[in-house]
């Protein structure tokens, strides 16, 4: 009888321990996932065919270029594009303007089969070039136009299309994420969380969009713009990033490309300090203690800082990847074409 009551009580002691060390293992794995989720998971899933470190490629091709001259600076910033001197994406090179494009993407290759990359990120890698030559025309254009970094609007679109492979770009063209709004009769719904009698009218979009597209994100009713191509989506988001607004407000988007002009070094310090408070993020913790960085570093961390998106790294990946594909000569031609 005791034996067996002994046996009892040491099965059962041994069932409890396995439980407890169960429960520790499936919290462990909760919380590590959770971990993976707010830190690493982007990096882990992607897997971005970037080189996480940087080069001083640009400061030698600036100084190749002759660097650029303060005329030429004036010129652009001060260009009158209501008389369009710049060939259409769709009418071949904008030779107009002189422009002597040294960015090559079989350059950018050699580059990084040389740095080590596998044969699946030399595969992701081609995709990322052959996007940049399909879309650096509408891109210059945009810069030309409103003075966004050629080098900027491109590495946002390969980091939030993934260079248009994506479902969302697939389905939609709409290459940068912008989310149609919910109207005031859809907002009550949502406060009430009739999420399920939520419908495509219910949304707002913004020509060039043409419509709305349900595309699970945030939200699972979240509706999302639809153009009718992809030089509509370049354009939609350029009305996004240069829409008058006040500074220092989140969202805010139009002082980033006057205040980081293009061909130069900027010290972020004075702008982190002003969006600090809604940003969360000290001038010194934008790229590790360094806050003269060149002019499209400046511009990403412009674009966290106003709260563009919600990566802790978002201003690093496209730091890293106009980098790694030299997308910066992108926007020194466009300069040196000002000559």
């Amino acid at each position: 009888m005791i034996m067996g009551l002994f046996h009892s009580t040491a099965e059962g002691t041994s069932q409890l321990a396995r439980g407890f060390f169960t429960g520790l293992f499936v919290l462990g794995m909760i919380l590590a996932g959770l971990y993976l989720r707010q830190n690493k998971w982007e990096e882990i899933s992607k897997q971005l065919p970037i080189l996480y470190e940087l080069s001083d490629a640009y400061r030698s091709g600036l100084q190749a270029m002759g660097g650029i001259s303060a005329e030429a600076l004036q010129r652009f910033y001060e260009l009158d594009t209501s008389t369009d001197i710049f060939s259409k994406p769709d009418e071949g090179p904008p030779e107009r303007i002189g422009l002597r494009n040294t960015w090559k993407g079989e350059d950018i290759l050699a580059k990084l089969e040389k740095a080590g990359f596998s044969k699946g990120r030399m595969r992701a890698a081609r995709q990322f070039v052959d996007y940049i030559e399909a879309n650096k025309e509408a891109a210059l254009l945009e810069m030309y136009r409103h003075k966004v970094p050629a080098s900027i609007k491109l590495a946002q679109a390969l980091l939030e299309s993934t260079a248009g492979t994506s479902r969302l770009a697939r389905k939609t063209n709409n290459h940068f994420g912008i989310k149609a709004r919910l109207s005031s009769h859809a907002r009550q719904k949502v406060k009430a969380k009739r999420f399920n009698e939520l419908r495509d009218e219910d949304f707002l979009f913004i020509a060039p969009a043409v419509g709305v597209f349900n595309f699970h994100d945030d939200n699972s009713y979240d509706r999302f713009e639809a153009y009718r191509s992809v030089g509509d989506s370049y354009a939609r988001h350029t009305q996004l990033l240069t829409r008058p607004c006040t500074p220092g407000q989140t969202g805010c988007y139009s002082w980033i490309w006057n205040t980081f002009p293009i061909g130069t070094d900027h010290d972020i310090t004075e702008a982190a300090r002003t969006f600090q408070r809604a940003s969360g993020i000290a001038p010194h913790e934008f790229f590790k203690g360094e806050t003269t960085v060149p002019y499209y570093a400046a511009c990403a961390a412009g674009l966290k800082m106003a709260g563009y998106a919600t990566s802790k790294t978002y201003h690093q990946k496209l730091w890293y990847l106009i980098d790694t594909y030299e997308l910066w000569r992108l926007d020194l031609a466009l300069l040196k074409g000002m000559e």
